[in-house]
């Protein structure tokens, strides 16, 4: 456990803020009845919680464990936009059943994060901003959330030397950014746009801690 920089504890006061915002409005979102819409909602709800909890740990000073958690907040949103826009319905419904032996050997079988992205790229229903944005993001940050999801090199080193604070600061931000585009999906999700007006007051409300998430929405 490390001490919060100052220039990361004032962000994370914000963050905090910007979280509780966005749970707030996902509290009274409901999924249209359709399986598509109600799985793509779920992976969305489980990158909000990777999110959430990435936060809470830097505010308390346990910054690895919170940046293994944002490759999981990263990638859930990833496949809840995939389940969205790209993948089949042969897909949706193995990714729906029940959790067995069988179920998992299944889900294990899809594709990974590459694959879903260049999936999206060629879906012509899929935000082509956003999964740009994405794209990217993976491209930059992969390899180094994955050394820290498995306690890799980038973990080991940084629990010798410590982490800057602007290192700290940009990967919080990033979290955040994944945050709001996690909150349009869940929005878009439930078939009603007007869902949508509470996401962009929170883009505007929260610009100063939202990085990325001017671009193009996932409308």
């Amino acid at each position: 456990m490390t001490k919060v920089p100052e220039m990361v504890s004032s962000l994370v006061g914000r963050s905090v803020q910007l979280h509780e915002v966005i749970h707030d409005h996902v509290e009274t979102l409901i999924p249209f009845g359709e399986l598509r819409f109600e799985i793509a909602f779920d992976s969305g709800v489980l990158a909000l919680e990777h999110g959430t909890a990435a936060l809470h740990l830097i505010e308390a000073g346990w910054t690895s464990s919170a940046f293994a958690l944002m490759r999981p907040q990263f990638e859930s949103l990833v496949r809840g936009i995939w389940l969205a826009c790209a993948a089949s319905d042969l897909w949706i419904e193995k990714l729906s059943q029940p959790l067995t032996i069988g179920a998992q050997k299944q889900a294990n079988e899809g594709p990974m994060v590459a694959e879903m992205l260049k999936q999206l790229e060629a879906a012509t229903n899929a935000p082509a901003g956003i999964v740009g944005q994405l794209k990217e993001y993976r491209d930059v940050s992969w390899k180094a959330l994955n050394s820290f999801n498995h306690g890799g090199i980038h973990a080991l080193s940084k629990t010798v030397t410590g982490y800057s604070p602007k290192l700290v600061h940009d990967a919080l931000r990033n979290s955040n950014a994944v945050m709001a585009l996690t909150a349009q999906l869940l929005s878009i999700m439930t078939g009603d746009g007007t869902n949508m007006d509470t996401v962009r007051r929170i883009h505007v409300d929260y610009a100063d801690c939202l990085p990325i998430v001017h671009g193009p929405s996932l409308h």
